[in-house]
């Protein structure tokens, strides 16, 4: 396959090298911000692109992804979420539709690592079974480079919610208050180079179970995009979640 890597930071620069240990094709490398300018005509004749752009950027770019008839692995998180954190399914509607129209797909998660899916289901099936007995809160570490709250985090909050009958909203790091019984909290902590770090707990009066995914090399995020783009290949055009085609 012939790749358009979009974002040269951090990360773009890491699915660069995995790419290249695969012995892909690196068809472009997009980012005005490093010097790589985003000409449209350079996503001509990739097969897929890898987005790990900022926030700001993200929708634009995605567009234009999709315009082009390219497949977009988007790694961006937030720009996809409404102020209260869940999805935006409006804008992915209209991303869905570009994709139908340009005979492409579209693939979004906060976190390519398939061991981070597979917690997650582990996350849906553990609530199923203490809604309402144990109450749930989240923590999440990263290095000091990261400028916002874990998309990953969220996810887990929201995946929370959607299997419990009294958690319905999350808290992202308010807590000079008394959390509401409603609401799920998000804790965050910045340090060195931490590559993320998350942790589901549920306490109750007599004990509490805590559920941890651990990150120890970071290239496992590109590695994940990568695959990803090679999963989308055995779908139908449109737009899909990493958990639809994991």
């Amino acid at each position: 396959m012939k790749f358009a890597v979009v974002g040269y930071g951090r990360m773009g620069k890491k699915v660069e090298l995995v790419l290249r240990q695969r012995e892909e094709v690196v068809w472009s490398i997009i980012d005005p911000d490093q010097g790589y300018p985003f000409v449209p005509d350079h996503l001509d004749g990739a097969d897929a692109a890898i987005c790990f752009t900022t926030p700001e950027s993200g929708y634009e770019v995605t567009r234009s992804v999709l315009e082009r008839g390219v497949d977009a692995v988007v790694a961006t998180t937030k720009f996809y979420l409404l102020e209260d954190n869940t999805l935006n399914d409006p804008m992915l509607k209209e991303l869905e539709e570009l994709a139908f129209q340009n005979d492409c797909r579209m693939v979004y998660a906060p976190n390519f690592a398939i061991g981070m899916i597979k917690f997650q289901k582990i996350i849906e099936l553990v609530t199923g079974y203490l809604d309402g007995l144990y109450d749930p809160a989240i923590m999440e570490w990263h290095h000091i480079k990261k400028q916002d709250v874990s998309g990953t985090a969220k996810k887990l909050a929201q995946i929370i919610i959607d299997r419990s009958f009294d958690k319905k909203s999350i808290n992202v790091g308010e807590t000079e208050r008394q959390r509401r019984p409603e609401e799920i909290t998000i804790g965050s902590a910045r340090a060195g180079r931490i590559p993320g770090t998350h942790q589901v707990i549920f306490d109750s009066l007599v004990d509490s179970i805590e559920l941890v995914h651990r990150v120890r090399d970071p290239n496992i995020f590109a590695h994940g995009a990568v695959d990803a783009a090679y999963l989308l290949q055995d779908y139908h055009s449109g737009l899909y979640s990493l958990n639809d085609i994991s």
